[in-house]
């Protein structure tokens, strides 16, 4: 018996140290060879989760028994994953979507497993203290690369961290911020509350100059529960023994917020925070209408199939089409259409893709958690405990609302962040509650099995042949063909169209399930003149991805290869999914001159210009129509569209000779 607890006890410390790993790496590991942050994280995650589940049944098979307790919450999240299971299958492609039903896998594995380790080694404090260690290096890299002394990412124009793009570094530091603030205020000891002081002012810092409006939405609606938390639990007792505290903090917290609100040496931002934020109210604000004409496009999703969903991960396939339908009814918003892979409302992307009954399903798990917090607040009298508990629940209702304009649970280190800290919330719940009695005995499930010690072993012996073959099949093969695909990308981006092509074809071995790489393999034959290849990648992209630029290109293979009928059809529906696509306008119309159809033609350049766009090539479309109105014998029209053109054109245009030679001629 000795043996077995000596075992477990052995095998949980493993796990929290791999647990470890993973928190800090999934938040630091940084490697600029992948097209973005999120292919380092998803490599991270799907090997992590292997590595967990197989240390999980390595643990099982030595305890010969399997432990689940019945709660409100295990069952919520079994019925959970029943209904992402189902989507799964009943999606258009299972291994294209399989790895967004991996991620919320993982999330409730992970709040599941950290539930239950934290309990065992009572490590709630070390957990957070390696949260506060990794938050720390992600805001000061922030800093660093902010002020232009990151020397690894040193050439981005824009604000980015270890984990990405500044809305997600807000989340991020969002989700830490309060349960530091907590420690903070229970600290006793003076050199450990000066380090998280200092730790509570880097981590403002990063937040003011990330100027992300969702997040500080969020943050101010999550103040005013915060309040109401603080007022209902008789909380102002610990806020007022830390009062110097607390007016040095915010002291430094408005010295910094003027900062960065004004114009000075340190604020390096082109915008100031109230500049930024007084842009959320300005109704052509081009981020503002794009989010609103996605939020429509996905309730003509959740519309059309309501109860099930488009299937887990199939946001992105489907999105072109369903706002290619809702544009033909709202025109005014073509000029803020474009490709969109996540819905910007994680609820209503939920709704989407697994339906009004994973929504609520999913919903049904925040309610439990919120309801367990509640009835465990009610009972306990430590208000130590009920700080902690308000420092967890103040990033996970942050969190909660800023779902309502992003989509963190796409971002794998966001996502795993959130679902630790349920995890740590319900682990701390359970290790200070007292007088469980035996109520809570009789709801643990104690499933017992006998097996030998060879069958033990053969056992083991598949689950390291499958725990390989997953590190290989699941993570490690989807993130070397992103790596080839971004070299090839890089050549490709500088016509070294034979080298890209290369790169293209190694990547497309490793994951041809990836719609980006299968695209620019096409794509790259077609740039070579191997058209047949050309098509043949390109029409296998549709069927896993859709872009505009994909049915651009199949548009021009068909053109070269002769085949105007199809190549007619592709420029069609490039257009059509994105009608402000000007590019495919010009294609098209260029296809009609050689088919000398020159009124189709100038309709085309026309139809481009009138959608009101400033575009680079508008002054050589205005000239086409010229020429188109030549070639049609009518020159006073053709002399008024050279004479627009030659007003829209910029000094250093390639056709403004051009244009003057046909008004010299036309006179």
């Amino acid at each position: 018996m000795d043996n077995i607890t000596d075992n477990r006890i052995a095998y949980h410390k493993i796990l929290l140290i791999i647990l470890t790993i993973f928190i800090l790496l999934i938040s630091l590991f940084v490697y600029k060879e992948v097209y973005e942050r999120r292919i380092n994280q998803t490599f991270i995650l799907m090997s992590f989760l292997i590595i967990f589940f197989f240390l999980i049944l390595i643990e099982v098979l030595s305890s010969k028994r399997i432990i689940w307790r019945k709660s409100k919450l295990n069952i919520a999240l079994c019925f959970f994953i029943i209904i992402l299971t189902f989507s799964l299958f009943s999606g258009s492609n299972i291994k294209v979507n399989l790895s967004h039903y991996l991620y919320f896998l993982f999330y409730i594995f992970l709040l599941c497993m950290v539930s239950y380790l934290i309990q065992s080694m009572k490590e709630f404090n070390f957990i957070i203290r390696i949260f506060l260690v990794s938050s720390s290096l992600v805001a000061l890299y922030t800093l660093l690369q902010y002020y232009g002394f990151d020397p690894y990412y040193g050439y981005l124009s824009q604000l980015t961290s270890t984990i990405g793009q500044k809305n997600w570094l807000s989340n991020y530091l969002a989700l830490i911020f309060p349960i530091t603030f907590s420690f903070f205020l229970l600290e006793t000891n003076r050199r450990y509350k000066i380090i998280l002081f200092l730790l509570l002012t880097i981590l403002y810092t990063a937040l003011i100059i990330g100027q992300s409006r969702g997040i500080w939405i969020s943050i101010i609606t999550t103040l005013l529960f915060s309040l109401v938390f603080i007022y209902r639990y008789g909380l102002w007792e610990v806020f007022r023994n830390n009062k110097k505290w607390l007016i040095a903090l915010l002291t430094i917290f408005l010295v910094v917020t003027v900062i960065y609100s004004t114009e000075n040496p340190l604020n390096k931002s082109s915008l100031t925070v109230i500049e930024r934020a007084a842009s959320t109210f300005d109704e052509n604000d081009p981020s503002i209408n794009t989010r609103l004409l996605i939020l429509e496009t996905t309730m003509e999703m959740i519309k059309n199939k309501p109860i099930l969903g488009l299937g887990i991960g199939a946001f992105s396939y489907h999105y072109l089409d369903y706002q290619a339908a809702y544009l033909v009814k709202h025109p005014e918003y073509i000029k803020f259409s474009g490709k969109a892979a996540e819905a910007h409302n994680e609820y209503l992307h939920l709704a989407a893709e697994i339906g009004i009954a994973g929504l609520f399903s999913f919903l049904t798990i925040i309610y439990i958690f919120y309801y367990l917090i509640y009835q465990y607040l009610e009972k306990e009298k430590n208000k130590n405990y009920k700080i902690i508990i308000f420092g967890l629940l103040a990033g996970v209702t942050c969190f909660l609302i800023h779902c309502l304009f992003t989509f963190p649970f796409h971002v794998p280190v966001l996502g795993t962040t959130f679902f630790i800290l349920l995890g740590l919330t319900i682990a701390y719940i359970n290790l200070t509650e007292k007088g469980k009695g035996n109520d809570s005995a009789k709801n643990i499930v104690l499933i017992h099995f006998k097996f030998n010690a060879l069958y033990r072993t053969i056992a083991i012996v598949i689950l390291i042949v499958l725990a390989v073959t997953g590190l290989w099949k699941i993570a490690l093969k989807p993130y070397l063909a992103e790596l080839y695909y971004f070299k090839g990308a890089r050549h490709f981006a500088v016509h070294n169209n034979e080298v890209a092509l290369k790169y293209f074809k190694k990547a497309a071995l490793y994951d041809s399930n990836n719609g980006r790489v299968m695209h620019a393999l096409g794509s790259a034959y077609y740039q070579l003149d191997f058209q047949e290849e050309a098509k043949q990648y390109l029409q296998k992209t549709l069927k896993i991805y859709k872009d505009r630029n994909t049915f651009r290109n199949l548009g021009l293979s068909y053109r070269q290869s002769g085949d105007f009928e199809q190549a007619k059809k592709y420029f069609q529906l490039a257009i059509y999914i994105d009608p402000k696509y000007y590019h495919a306008y010009h294609d098209l119309a260029s296809l009609f001159v050689y088919l000398n159809e020159y009124e189709k033609a100038i309709e085309q350049w026309q139809l481009a210009i009138d959608l009101g766009l400033e575009f680079e090539e508008k002054p050589n479309f205005l000239y086409y129509i010229g020429l188109g109105y030549q070639q049609l014998g009518r020159p006073k029209e053709a002399y008024d569209y050279f004479l627009a053109a030659l007003q829209e054109a910029p000094d250093d245009s390639s056709v403004l000779l051009d244009i003057e030679q046909q008004l010299s001629r036309s006179h």
